[in-house]
């Protein structure tokens, strides 16, 4: 569950006689549907969003060793290198 807060809008005066009328047929308050219409509008914001995010990609295993320190933020291929560094006399 979560808390309310109160916060004050501005509506233009055919907005508030749209759901004062709506109001009168439903029996929905006008503030429950302010609120419905609010949160309605935050769940496509986050939907629409939510995918450009950008992800932050950890890399563990460069954090773990401790001894590669990257300059750049270029991708590498130690993994692919790795019978070059073993089988290198």
């Amino acid at each position: 569950m979560y808390i309310m807060k109160r916060y004050q809008v501005y509506l233009n005066p055919h907005s508030v006689y749209t759901l004062d009328e709506f109001n009168k047929i439903s029996d929905i308050s006008r503030s429950k549907l302010i609120r419905a219409a609010i949160d309605r509008v935050a769940e496509q914001l986050v939907a629409m969003f939510a995918p450009a995010k950008k992800v932050q990609k950890t890399r563990y295993l460069d954090k773990l060793c401790g001894f590669i320190d990257l300059k750049s933020k270029e991708k590498t291929h130690f993994a692919e290198n790795v019978d070059e560094i073993y089988l290198t006399d």
